[in-house]
This record gives structure tokens, C-alpha cells and sequence, in this order.
């Protein structure tokens, strides 16, 4: 195994699938509710848009890119570590991954232990977006 600064973020995908394998249905779960939760805040999240990496539109891009391959291949997902890993972690679309997975980290239904990967393996950094339930984060 490569050492973790020398992995990609498809690598760090299936190490997280490879160590908490019962995990991945409460990932893919969270990623497909944020997907939603972005779609049906859209307006509001394009209205109050401040990002400075990205644009919006590349943003929606990146959760309708994620959230078509999550129901192409979910059952594939669920099971093939390799496949959660391409689909999930490679190129620009690991940023919404990424979002979701430190999003998921701090909330209380998370376990203890895919908390701790999560931090482990992609650090405890978070994008910020602003929400309707969040306006000043």
C-alpha cells in the first residue's frame, strides 16, 4: 500500500471502502441526501454563490455528475470497493464527494469510527457553502 500523502483521491476512496466496507450504504445515503438537498436549494445556493475556486454552475455540474453515477452503479457501489472509488473519487467530481464526506463527519449519526477515517484519510478541512438551514456558514 502507498503511503497516505502519496495517494489520490481515488486511492483514499478505497482505503475508506476497504476499512469500513459496512459503512458504504450510509455514504452513498448521505451523498444522494445531499445531492437532493442541493437540488432542491439551488435558487437560493446559486443566489448567495460567493465561491471563488469554482463557479456555480461548475459546482451543479459536480453534483449531477455524482448523483448520476450513484444511480447507475448504487448496487455496485454498495459492494465493489473499486467501483466506489472510480465512481465517487476521480477527477473534479471528488470535490462534491469530498463536501459530502466532511459534511457527513460532524453529524451526529456518523460513527465515532468513519469519523475518525474520514479525518484520517482527507483531513478535517470543510468547503463552505452557504444553506438555507446554515446562511452564515
Amino acid at each position: 500500500m502507498k503511503p497516505l500523502n502519496k495517494m489520490d483521491n481515488v486511492d483514499k476512496g478505497r482505503l475508506l471502502a476497504d476499512l469500513l466496507p459496512l459503512e458504504l450504504p450510509k455514504i452513498i445515503r448521505y451523498i444522494e441526501d445531499e445531492a437532493e438537498q442541493m437540488r432542491s436549494n439551488e435558487q437560493f445556493i446559486r443566489t448567495h454563490w460567493a465561491g471563488v475556486l469554482c463557479t456555480d454552475d461548475f459546482w451543479f455540474s459536480l453534483v449531477a455528475n455524482v448523483d448520476n453515477r450513484i444511480r447507475k452503479c448504487e448496487s455496485r457501489l454498495h459492494t465493489k470497493h473499486g467501483w466506489f472509488a472510480d465512481q465517487l473519487f476521480d477527477g473534479y467530481d471528488a470535490l462534491f464527494t469530498l463536501y459530502c464526506l466532511q459534511e457527513y463527519a460532524i453529524k451526529t449519526d456518523c460513527s465515532h469510527q468513519l469519523t475518525q477515517a474520514i479525518h484520517l484519510i482527507f483531513g478535517e478541512a470543510r468547503l463552505i457553502l452557504t444553506t438555507p438551514d446554515n446562511p452564515k456558514n
